[in-house]
C-alpha cells in the first residue's frame, strides 16, 4: 500500500501539472471564438493567423506616472519600440488625452496625444491616429492606433511605436479620479464594473507553478478555515465555481468567496469533523486534513490537494474539545442584559488539566488525585470571572443528597484535608481543584460531584475568595440546584470485592483497606 500511495502522489504531481497546461492554452482559443468579430488575429504584438484574441484580455499594462500630460519635467523618452496591445494604468492617467497636450511634458519633448473620442462598449476596434505636438503644430506626426473599451471600464490601445523620437504616448491624470478605495494586490487591476471600480483578477495572470500558490490558514477556537487567492487559481485553470472538499466528502462544498478575490473552506476544530485526524503529544493537539479543488463534480482536468494542520497548545478547553467522550458537564446561565453563558465542568487526569476522563465513568485507585476543572465557555470572558461556592460529593447523583461531603463551602476549601488544593476560583474564566480520591463508608461503590458556580462580574464585585478559618467552620452553604454541575459516578478501582467474603462484609478486611477513607467522613460531620 505504501508504494502504490507514493505512485499516486507522483502520478497526481504529474497530472496537475499537464493539465494546467491544456487548460491554458484551451481558455485562451475558447476566449478567442467566443469574441467573434472584436477578435484580433494576426496584429502585432498578436499571436499569428489563424489564432485570434481578444485584446480586453491580452494585453501589456503600461504604469508610469511620468506619462501624465501634466508632467513638466523635460526629457527625452521615446516610444519608438512600443508595439502591440497595452492598458494604462496608475496615478498618471488610465486613458490617453484626446486633446493636444503642450510641448516638453510627458517625460518627452513632442507628447503624442488621440485625436479622435474613445470608442464605447460594444463598438469594438476602432482606428485613431496619435498625434506628436511639435513646431506649433499639434499634428506634426501622427500614427495609427486602435482603440478599444473593455467590460471592465478601461480602454485598450494597439500601440504602432512613434514615427520618430523624442515623442511619447501621454495619458492624462483626470482619468483616475474614480479609482479603488484600496491598492490591488499585484495579482489584481482596479477595474469598473457594475457600476463601482473594485479590484479583479487580471485576465493574464501566470500561475501555471502551482508552488506559487500561498494557502492562508487560519486556526481557530472553533474553526479551521484554508483560504486561497482566487487569482492565483485561475491562473491554474480554474473556473469561477471552484469545489473544495475534504477527507470527509460529506463536507464538499463550493468554496466561499471572501474579500480582497479569496476562497475559503472552513471545519469545525473537532476530531473526526470532516474528516480531521487528531495526533497529541504531551504539550499540543494537532489536528490533520486534506483539501482538494476540482472544476466540477466530475475530474477531468485539474485536481489540486492541500494538506493542512493546525496545533493547539493543550490547556482545559482545548483538553475538553479534542476527547472524544470527556465525562463532562454543562449549564447554561442567562443574565439580565448580559447574554447567555455555557459553563463546563470536567474530570481530569493530570495536574496540568488537559487530559480529561473519557467514557461512562471514572475508575481511580485511593492513592489517585482526582483533577476537577470547569471553564466559562461562552459568554463575555474578558468581564466575567467564574466562582466555585460550593463543590460537595455524594455517595448517590442526587445533588440534594443529605449525606454530603464539602470540598469547597462558601467559595474557601475544606481545611481540615490536607488533600484539597484549589488552584484557581474567582481570578480568572477557569475553575480547577484537586482532591485525593475516596468513597464513602457503608454499602456505597461510588462518588458523585457536583459544583454550585457563579458568575462574578469581575468589573462590580469582588470575586476572589477571603477566606479564613474562622469563617470556613461558622457559616452554612445555601446552595442553588438550578447552578448546580454534576460528574460521575466516580469508582474506587476493584472497589466491589474489597472486604467482602461469600457476599458478607469483613470488619476486619473495611478496617484495613479503609483506614484513610473514614477519616473524611468523620471529618464531614465536623465540617
Amino acid at each position: 500500500m505504501a508504494g502504490s500511495h507514493v505512485l499516486w502522489l507522483a502520478v497526481a504531481s504529474c497530472l496537475l501539472t499537464l493539465a494546467s497546461t491544456e487548460l491554458e492554452g484551451h481558455r485562451n482559443l475558447g476566449q478567442a471564438s467566443s469574441y467573434g468579430l472584436d477578435s484580433e488575429c494576426g496584429a502585432p504584438g498578436a499571436p499569428e493567423p489563424p489564432l485570434c484574441f481578444d485584446p480586453c484580455q491580452n494585453y501589456t499594462r503600461l504604469d508610469d506616472p511620468s506619462r501624465s500630460s501634466e508632467n513638466t519635467v523635460r526629457d527625452h523618452q521615446c516610444d519608438k519600440d512600443l508595439r502591440g496591445w497595452f492598458r494604462f494604468v496608475g496615478e498618471g492617467g488610465v486613458r490617453m488625452p484626446d486633446t493636444c497636450v503642450p510641448v516638453y511634458h510627458c517625460h518627452t519633448d513632442a507628447p503624442m496625444w488621440l485625436n479622435g473620442t474613445h470608442p464605447v462598449l460594444g463598438e469594438g476596434s476602432v482606428t485613431r491616429n496619435a498625434c506628436a505636438h511639435w513646431s506649433g503644430n499639434c499634428c506634426y506626426w501622427k500614427t495609427e492606433v486602435r482603440v478599444k473599451a473593455c467590460p471592465g471600464g478601461y480602454h485598450v490601445y494597439r500601440l504602432n511605436g512613434s514615427p520618430s523620437c523624442n515623442l511619447r504616448h501621454c495619458t492624462d491624470p483626470t482619468t483616475v479620479e474614480d479609482s479603488c478605495e484600496k491598492t490591488c494586490r499585484p495579482e489584481e487591476e482596479c477595474s469598473f464594473l457594475n457600476g463601482t471600480w473594485s479590484c479583479v483578477c487580471r485576465q493574464n495572470v501566470n500561475g501555471s507553478d502551482i508552488h506559487s500558490l500561498q494557502p492562508q490558514l487560519d486556526c481557530g477556537d472553533r474553526e479551521i478555515t484554508v483560504s486561497l487567492d482566487r487569482c492565483q487559481l485561475a491562473g491554474l485553470g480554474f473556473g469561477d465555481t471552484v469545489i473544495g472538499y475534504l477527507r470527509d466528502r460529506n463536507c464538499s462544498n463550493f468554496m466561499q468567496r471572501e474579500e480582497q478575490n479569496q476562497l475559503s473552506v472552513s471545519s469545525p476544530a473537532q476530531a473526526h469533523a470532516c474528516g480531521n485526524v487528531l495526533e497529541r503529544n504531551r504539550t499540543h493537539a494537532i489536528y490533520k486534513n486534506t483539501l482538494s479543488l476540482v472544476n466540477d463534480f466530475i475530474i477531468r482536468d485539474t485536481k489540486l490537494s492541500i494538506n493542512f494542520q493546525c496545533a493547539y497548545p493543550l490547556d482545559m478547553k482545548v483538553g475538553l474539545q479534542t476527547a472524544l467522550k470527556p465525562i463532562v458537564s454543562s449549564l447554561n446561565i442567562s443574565l439580565d442584559g448580559e447574554g447567555e453563558f455555557t459553563i463546563r465542568m470536567a474530570l481530569f487526569q493530570d495536574q496540568n488539566y488537559t487530559l480529561p476522563y473519557e467514557g461512562a465513568e471514572a475508575e481511580l485507585s485511593v492513592e489517585s488525585v482526582l483533577y476537577v476543572g470547569a471553564i466559562l465557555e461562552r459568554g463575555d470572558t474578558s468581564r466575567f470571572n467564574l466562582v466555585l461556592r460550593n463543590c460537595y460529593a455524594t455517595p448517590t447523583k442526587d445533588k440534594t443528597d443529605p449525606v454530603k461531603y464539602f470540598i469547597i463551602r462558601n467559595s474557601c476549601p475544606n481545611k481540615r484535608d490536607s488533600t484539597i488544593s484549589v488552584e484557581e476560583n474567582g481570578v480568572s474564566p477557569e475553575g480547577r481543584f484537586s482532591v485525593q480520591m475516596f468513597m464513602f463508608a457503608g454499602n456505597y461503590d461510588l462518588v458523585f460531584l457536583h459544583c454550585e458556580v457563579h458568575l462574578c462580574d469581575s468589573v462590580n464585585e469582588q470575586c476572589q475568595p477571603s477566606c479564613s478559618r474562622s469563617q470556613v467552620r461558622s457559616e452554612a452553604a445555601e446552595i442553588d440546584p438550578a447552578l448546580v454541575l454534576d460528574l460521575g459516578p466516580i469508582t474506587r478501582r476493584g472497589a466491589p470485592s474489597v472486604g467482602v467474603v461469600n457476599g458478607t462484609p469483613s470488619t476486619a478486611g473495611f478496617l484495613v483497606a479503609w483506614p484513610m477513607l473514614l477519616l473524611p467522613v468523620l471529618l464531614a460531620e465536623l465540617f
